[in-house]
């Protein structure tokens, strides 16, 4: 389940040609659904159970499942608890169970089982084993929904690995392998991009069509790809040219030095491409790169090295949240590099920071209570003296 590494960004890649035809490209969403059935396909014993599923669920991810796999996509009454502890009986078994959670704030019903669940497995040291996924329906715009739907905080109690993937492609891959260390014991939790579902452009007023993208197969590794995105892998953006365009699309990214990395993950991701754009349009400034951390719930080995092979001395770096200030994953790894010093040694005062979503709730929904483009910008601003 852990196959460390740096890979390239899929967003912006040529789309490869099959039998003397481009590969069929297709929205997060129906990737999703395709991953899904790939992993009933491949693992009787896999169960998919949650509220609404058998139509579809709240966003259609699990749409025509429970017709074409009867009895193994269920539904269960609307109680987080009994949903959680269901999957823990199903584990226990010796099914592999998918959870799927509708809303990010809906876990909080069923938290104490949820984190019996995950605490026993670390606390037996993997003796007593609860291996399943969870789906966590999150990260949608930020405008709708009030405490419900912009609750954005992330649970990470030991024992549990948690991914967040920014496009359908790597959702695929990320699913294979969360899928992978459930059957091995890990409870992993797999939280949706819900805005990004049904995207088809990193950016709309552009009409780039990067977030429709081509099913990553299970032949991929035969010709030199992957099948799966491991724990420890982190995915770099490169940089663009002055007028805001891609340097060459899918091409590895650029040698030149960062002066500014932002590291993020999720929603974040295309945040920060768009925040990207408009800084080399509207500031000049092109040397901007991202750097994508899918699994949030320990910092990548692979992460420390990037930053400094990125930037070396001179660049910034920026941690752009998805999740509010005071629950923000990326605080812990701006801890743990700034005390193995990858963020310690230049110390003009700007070298680093973080941006997050703002800290309150959106009751009436009409201000966007997530991490967006402006944010980013506002906050890159003062770091290179913009």
């Amino acid at each position: 389940a852990r196959l460390p590494g740096v890979v390239t960004s899929p967003l912006g890649a040529p789309v490869a040609e099959v039998g003397g035809k481009k590969a069929r490209v297709n929205v997060m969403r129906k990737q999703m659904n395709q991953a899904i059935a790939e992993t009933l396909d491949e693992n009787p014993e896999c169960v998919y159970i949650g509220e609404d599923v058998e139509h579809g669920g709240y966003y259609l991810v699990t749409e025509g499942l429970a017709k074409r796999y009867p009895g193994r996509v269920r539904d269960m009454p609307p109680d987080e608890t009994s949903l959680i502890g269901v999957g823990v009986g199903m584990a226990q078994a010796g099914l592999l169970p998918v959870v799927e959670i509708p809303y990010a704030k809906y876990l909080d019903c069923g938290a104490d089982m949820f984190y019996e669940a995950v605490i026993a497995n670390w606390l037996s040291n993997g003796t007593k084993p609860n291996g399943m996924v969870i789906r966590l329906q999150g990260f949608d715009r930020g405008v709708f929904g009030g405490n419900f739907h912009t609750h954005n905080m992330i649970p990470l109690p030991p024992g549990l690995d948690v991914v967040v993937f920014s496009n359908g492609s790597d959702w695929v891959k990320g699913w294979r392998n969360a899928v992978e260390a459930a059957r091995a014991g890990r409870v992993v939790m797999v939280i949706d991009s819900t805005d990004l579902l049904n995207r088809r452009h990193v950016d709309p007023d552009a009409k780039d069509a990067q977030l429709m993208l081509p099913y990553p197969t299970r032949g991929e590794a035969a010709s030199g790809g992957a099948e799966t995105l491991g724990f420890d892998t982190i995915i770099r953006h490169g940089q663009l040219a002055a007028d805001g365009a891609a340097a060459e699309a899918g091409a590895e990214a650029s040698s030149a030095k960062d002066l500014l990395t932002i590291v993020t993950y999720g929603n974040g991701v295309v945040a920060a491409k768009v925040a990207q754009r408009r800084l080399a349009e509207e500031y000049g400034v092109s040397a901007v790169g991202i750097v994508e951390v899918p699994c949030v719930s320990e910092v990548p080995p692979t992460l420390a090295s990037t930053l400094r092979e990125l930037n070396g001395e001179g660049g910034a770096v920026l941690f752009a949240d998805v999740c509010k200030a005071q629950q923000a994953p990326l605080n812990h790894f701006a801890v743990s590099l700034q005390a193995e010093g990858t963020l310690s040694t230049r110390g003009t005062g700007k070298d680093w920071s973080l941006v997050a979503a703002p800290q309150t709730y959106n009751p009436l929904g009409t201000t966007v209570t997530f991490l967006s483009p402006d944010d980013i910008i506002e906050a890159v601003r003062p770091m290179l003296g913009l």
